[in-house]
């Protein structure tokens, strides 16, 4: 059984698309992967339980994959502020 969903999706916030809650609280990455004219698309992670719209309320093309695992990369690093260990 998967523990996250790993999304991708567009934001309308392109000035300010960080999430609506602080993601330390809950140990979860994110990333703005690149910006359109009126749009940014982020990539994040939550626990499967947890509703995207309490983080980002006005996403949309959302694509979800379940994940057993966060899978960090080159172009998506673990964020510092993620604790170590972790």
């Amino acid at each position: 059984m998967s523990k996250y969903i790993r999304y991708r999706f567009k934001t309308k916030a392109i000035d300010d698309y960080r999430p609506l809650k602080d993601m330390k609280d809950i140990q979860m990455p994110w990333w703005c992967s690149g910006e359109g004219e009126d749009y940014a698309i982020i990539i994040c992670y939550l626990p499967k339980e947890t509703d995207l719209k309490e983080y980002w309320d006005d996403d949309y093309d959302i694509e979800e994959q379940e994940r057993e695992e966060i899978t960090y990369t080159d172009r998506f690093p673990k964020p510092d502020w993620i604790k170590k260990g972790e």
